[in-house]
């Protein structure tokens, strides 16, 4: 989790911040600390033993933030040791004239001075130079703490110094609100000590004080209802989880946590924050990377680099890891809970930037003033909250192993083209699951990717798994994998969707930012590998079409900056070249020399952020062009054929064959299963239903019905009785108009005579709903060019009709076109004999909005369709089919236009 700054206010006055959420008494002159500032909420659990504390400002020493710790600024390793002077007093109050023994209070200060040498290697100490006794005339048991140590301090005439203390006991119990000491630092090398009468909790909390006077704040820990081992902070500064909040004094195994009979060793976050020790004891990895283990030694021993601290590369936060287990000031382990032995987790940061938060197994808030749960034990793994992983592998009294997973690249969905992978002649693609799991999806006929097929599980060891053909040379498709030592390894296919033995084919591959499996790059008919190094350069790895290298070479350079490469394949209809795009979503083709060089770059596409992978390189489509495949952080996977010019395809080939039918029309979702449907009737009139598989392609044909020549003229109505499912209007020559119901799944039910006299129409159309009423309706044009409107009663019958337009005689083809536009009216489109195409959008009241050129060159289809999203994607799509009886796919914009064509694969 993040570490929290609080806000530190300048003033005149002498307390500056609270660190404790005690309540203290202050005068209005006072500086608090800004709320709007603060992180998340810290709570203090009533009753916690604990001592409490203030930062000050020495008159004249301005104090803009946290103490700079210069006490702890000495140089590590040095010898000379400035002792910090004390003034120890042994003080009496109005209404308390008993005295706290001197010897004592002196032994206190010596076990404080004891630990802070052991934990500086000696280069802070405390000595008592100077004793005295002192009745208060003024300072009452009843006072506050802060009231009675000012009290006494200006009874005294003690001032701030470098290097100074005053320390002064009192003989109540404990101090007000139940404090068992209280202790004011000024800039980290002077600070005053407020303790009470002599008791079990005395040495270390004294030492603690000093802890505070050295800079140090509170050792907290996260808690959390749901007992998140970690958590994020929102835009604002809370936590992700609303139920986590920091606990103040909550890290029960640090001298700087509630006070303890014994006297803990500091946690390493104070160590590092404080410059402690000989600057040796904390291993600093920095940015954590790749996956490696690493051994700890007891934090309260003396073995160098015993902890380690690693930086989350998402998060950039700090962690520590130490081994707590009996040894020196963590004697006190030996007894009580398990729980507290074996490796600790700490961020620096807490309440404040200068507290540490403990993050334990559970954090579910514990009950009692003492978890017995502050250590990971070995077979446990935390995960920071941005994804990377610590496991503890073996805790010993003497050592500790972890295993920091730092490649995220292990646990993210990698997706990519495979080449015929199962080897039934389409090109399939592969995903390597977050979870390890390798499935398969193999291509289909109608641009279909089909159901994943589970082909492996475990590859999460690997950081990186690719494929693009036969890299073996066995005429099967194989699949590479790095791992995060840099082994690269091969797969070979065994041509139905399986493996033959893996082998390793490299190491030291973890050089590379990005590996490519780019074909036959350098034109040798052998499949070749490329890899983009951190510095941006690009090596060629000729492939020795056996599972070896030949020699590689460089062959580019600034590459580092594009945010995704990938295989293109032969996108231009020639050499195998590389698809590369910018942090701006812009992707630029890279079309390959065919002997290993590049020719100059194109635009291939703008806006492509939001995608995760591209996958390019092979013909999903079966068009004979080299497709790209892109799935979206989402998840959505989108289909780009190519044009087989270096671009994509303005419109597809999806079917031939289709001039035996003499009307070919849209059938909306006519068998039920959720993918628009197309009719078509033949000539001697048989009726074929071919049902959509939602990827702009059929996932087959039946004959529904014959004798159909008997109509004119039959249209897709929609749901025109309100019962059922779509249904067809058909009119006869003599124009009895009428209505063929459906079940909803393909199945036709009685039909039914609606009207007559339809045969004053020249052409007719089933729009849906184009009066706004909530029902779907029929237009007819009669041979002078009006429109007339056939409003749907909703029950299979009609409105009164009215005219809508005039002058549409000029429109060889005039056509239904769903919501071409995207404002949730129904459109039509009507092409003129010249080819131009124009949209007339409804306005959702019987009539139309301004209409709007479409292209040119429309006039070379026999027929129009429009088909809503038959190729799965969010945008209208419309078929025409050409006088060779090719059947072409058009994608819309779904805002009123035309563009490349886009596919759902899935």
């Amino acid at each position: 989790m993040r570490s929290f700054s609080r806000s530190v206010a300048a003033a005149t006055g002498l307390l500056v911040l609270a660190a404790g959420l005690v309540a203290l008494p202050a005068s209005p002159s006072l500086a608090a600390s800004d709320p709007a500032v603060d992180g998340p909420a810290a709570q203090f659990v009533e009753g916690t033993p604990h001592g409490d504390h203030m930062f000050e400002s020495a008159p004249g020493v301005p104090m803009d933030g946290l103490p700079s710790g210069t006490a702890l600024q000495t140089e590590a390793g040095g010898t000379a040791a400035a002792a910090m002077s004390v003034k120890l007093v042994i003080a009496t109050l109005v209404d308390n004239r008993s005295k706290v023994d001197m010897a004592a209070a002196e032994r206190a200060v010596a076990a404080s001075s004891n630990y802070w040498k052991a934990m500086s290697n000696g280069r802070i100490s405390m000595t008592v130079t100077e004793r005295a006794t002192w009745n208060s005339p003024t300072a009452k048991s009843t006072d506050s703490y802060y009231s009675m140590i000012n009290k006494i301090t200006n009874e005294l005439k003690w001032t701030y110094g470098t290097n100074r203390a005053l320390v002064v006991f009192v003989p109540t119990a404990t101090l007000s609100d139940g404090a068992l000491g209280a202790g004011y630092s000024s800039n980290g090398n002077s600070g005053r000590v407020l303790m009470p009468q002599i008791g079990s909790y005395t040495n270390s909390v004294i030492a603690h004080e000093f802890g505070h006077v050295l800079g140090s704040m509170h050792a907290d820990a996260l808690q959390c209802n749901s007992g998140a081992s970690d958590v994020g902070t929102t835009s604002t500064g809370q936590f992700t989880d609303s139920s986590c909040y920091i606990r103040e004094y909550g890290d029960t195994a640090d001298l700087m946590g509630a006070s303890h009979p014994s006297m803990p060793v500091i946690s390493s976050p104070f160590w590092d924050w404080r410059g402690l020790g000989f600057g040796t004891e904390i291993r600093d990895l920095g940015v954590a990377a790749g996956v490696k283990t690493y051994t700890l030694k007891p934090w309260g021993g003396t073995a160098a680099g015993r902890a380690v601290k690693f930086t989350d590369p998402v998060s950039r936060e700090v962690y520590y890891l130490e081994l707590r287990q009996p040894a020196g000031y963590d004697s006190y382990l030996s007894s009580g809970s398990a729980g507290n032995r074996g490796v600790k987790i700490v961020q620096r940061g807490g309440a404040t930037s200068a507290s540490s938060l403990a993050l334990m197994p559970s954090t579910i808030p514990f009950s009692g003033y003492y978890s017995p749960n502050h250590a990971w034990q070995a077979g446990r793994t935390f995960t920071t909250h941005a994804g990377t992983r610590v496991t503890i592998n073996t805790v010993t009294a003497t050592s500790a192993t972890v295993t920091i997973n730092a490649d995220l690249a292990l646990r993210t969905k990698i997706q990519f083209s495979a080449g015929d992978f199962n080897g039934d002649g389409r090109a399939d693609a592969i995903s390597r699951e977050a979870d390890g799991s390798l499935l398969m999806l193999p291509g289909q006929v109608g641009n279909k990717l089909g159901a994943p097929v589970r082909i492996g599980t475990g590859w999460n060891i690997f950081n990186t798994v690719f494929g693009d053909g036969d890299f073996s040379g066995d005429g099967k498709g194989d699949l590479i994998a790095r791992s995060s030592d840099g082994a690269l390894w091969l797969y070979p296919g065994n041509g139905t969707g399986g493996f033959q033995a893996r082998k390793q084919i490299g190491a030291g591959w973890n050089i590379f930012s990005r590996i490519i499996a780019a074909g036959d790059f350098d034109g040798d008919r052998r499949r070749d590998l490329l890899g983009v190094r951190t510095d941006g350069s690009l090596w060629l790895y000729p492939g020795s079409g056996t599972g070896g290298f030949l020699p590689a070479k460089q062959v580019g350079a600034g590459w580092q900056g594009f945010t995704a490469v990938a295989a293109a394949g032969g996108l231009t209809g020639g050499a195998p070249g590389l698809l590369a795009r910018s942090s701006d979503g812009t992707v630029y083709l890279y079309p390959g020399t065919g002997t290993g060089g590049f020719l100059a770059r194109t635009t291939l596409a703008t806006g492509w952020n939001a995608a995760a992978d591209l996958m390019g390189g092979h013909d999903f489509t079966a068009d004979g062009h080299t497709d790209v495949l892109v799935a979206s952080k989402t998840g959505a996977l989108m289909a780009y054929p190519g044009n087989g010019g270096g671009g994509f395809a303005a419109k597809l080939k999806i079917g031939a064959g289709w001039n035996v039918f003499n009307q070919v029309w849209e059938a909306g979702d006519f068998d039920g299963d959720g993918k628009p449907d197309v009719l078509a009737r033949s000539a001697e009139g048989a009726l074929r239903l071919y049902s959509g598989n939602g990827s702009g392609g059929f996932r087959g044909a039946r004959q529904i019905g014959g004798g159909w020549q008997v109509f004119d003229q039959v249209l897709s109505a929609g749901n025109f009785n309100g019962a059922g499912g779509p249904d067809l209007v058909a009119r006869k020559p003599d124009g009895s108009l009428w209505l063929y119901p459906t079940d909803g799944k393909g199945t036709f039910q009685t039909p039914k005579r609606i009207g007559s006299g339809w045969n004053i129409f020249t052409r007719m159309l089933a729009p849906g709903d184009f009066s706004g009423d909530g029902r779907n309706d029929i237009i007819g044009q009669t041979a002078d060019g009006k429109l007339w409107l056939y409003p749907g009663n909703g029950t299979g019958g009609f409105l009164t009709r009215k005219q809508i337009g005039s002058g549409w005689g000029g429109f060889d083809q005039v056509i239904a076109a769903n919501d071409f536009n995207g404002d949730g009216k129904a459109d039509i489109m009507a092409r003129a004999a010249d080819g131009n195409l124009w949209l007339y959008p409804g306005n959702g009241a019987s009539g139309f909005l301004s209409r709007r050129h479409l292209g040119t060159g429309w006039n070379a289809f026999q027929s129009m369709v429009s088909v809503g999203r038959f190729a799965g994607t969010a945008n209208p799509n419309v078929l025409t089919t050409a006088a060779d009886g090719t059947l072409w796919l058009h994608a819309g914009t779904g805002t009123g236009s035309f563009q490349n064509v886009v596919l759902n694969p899935r």
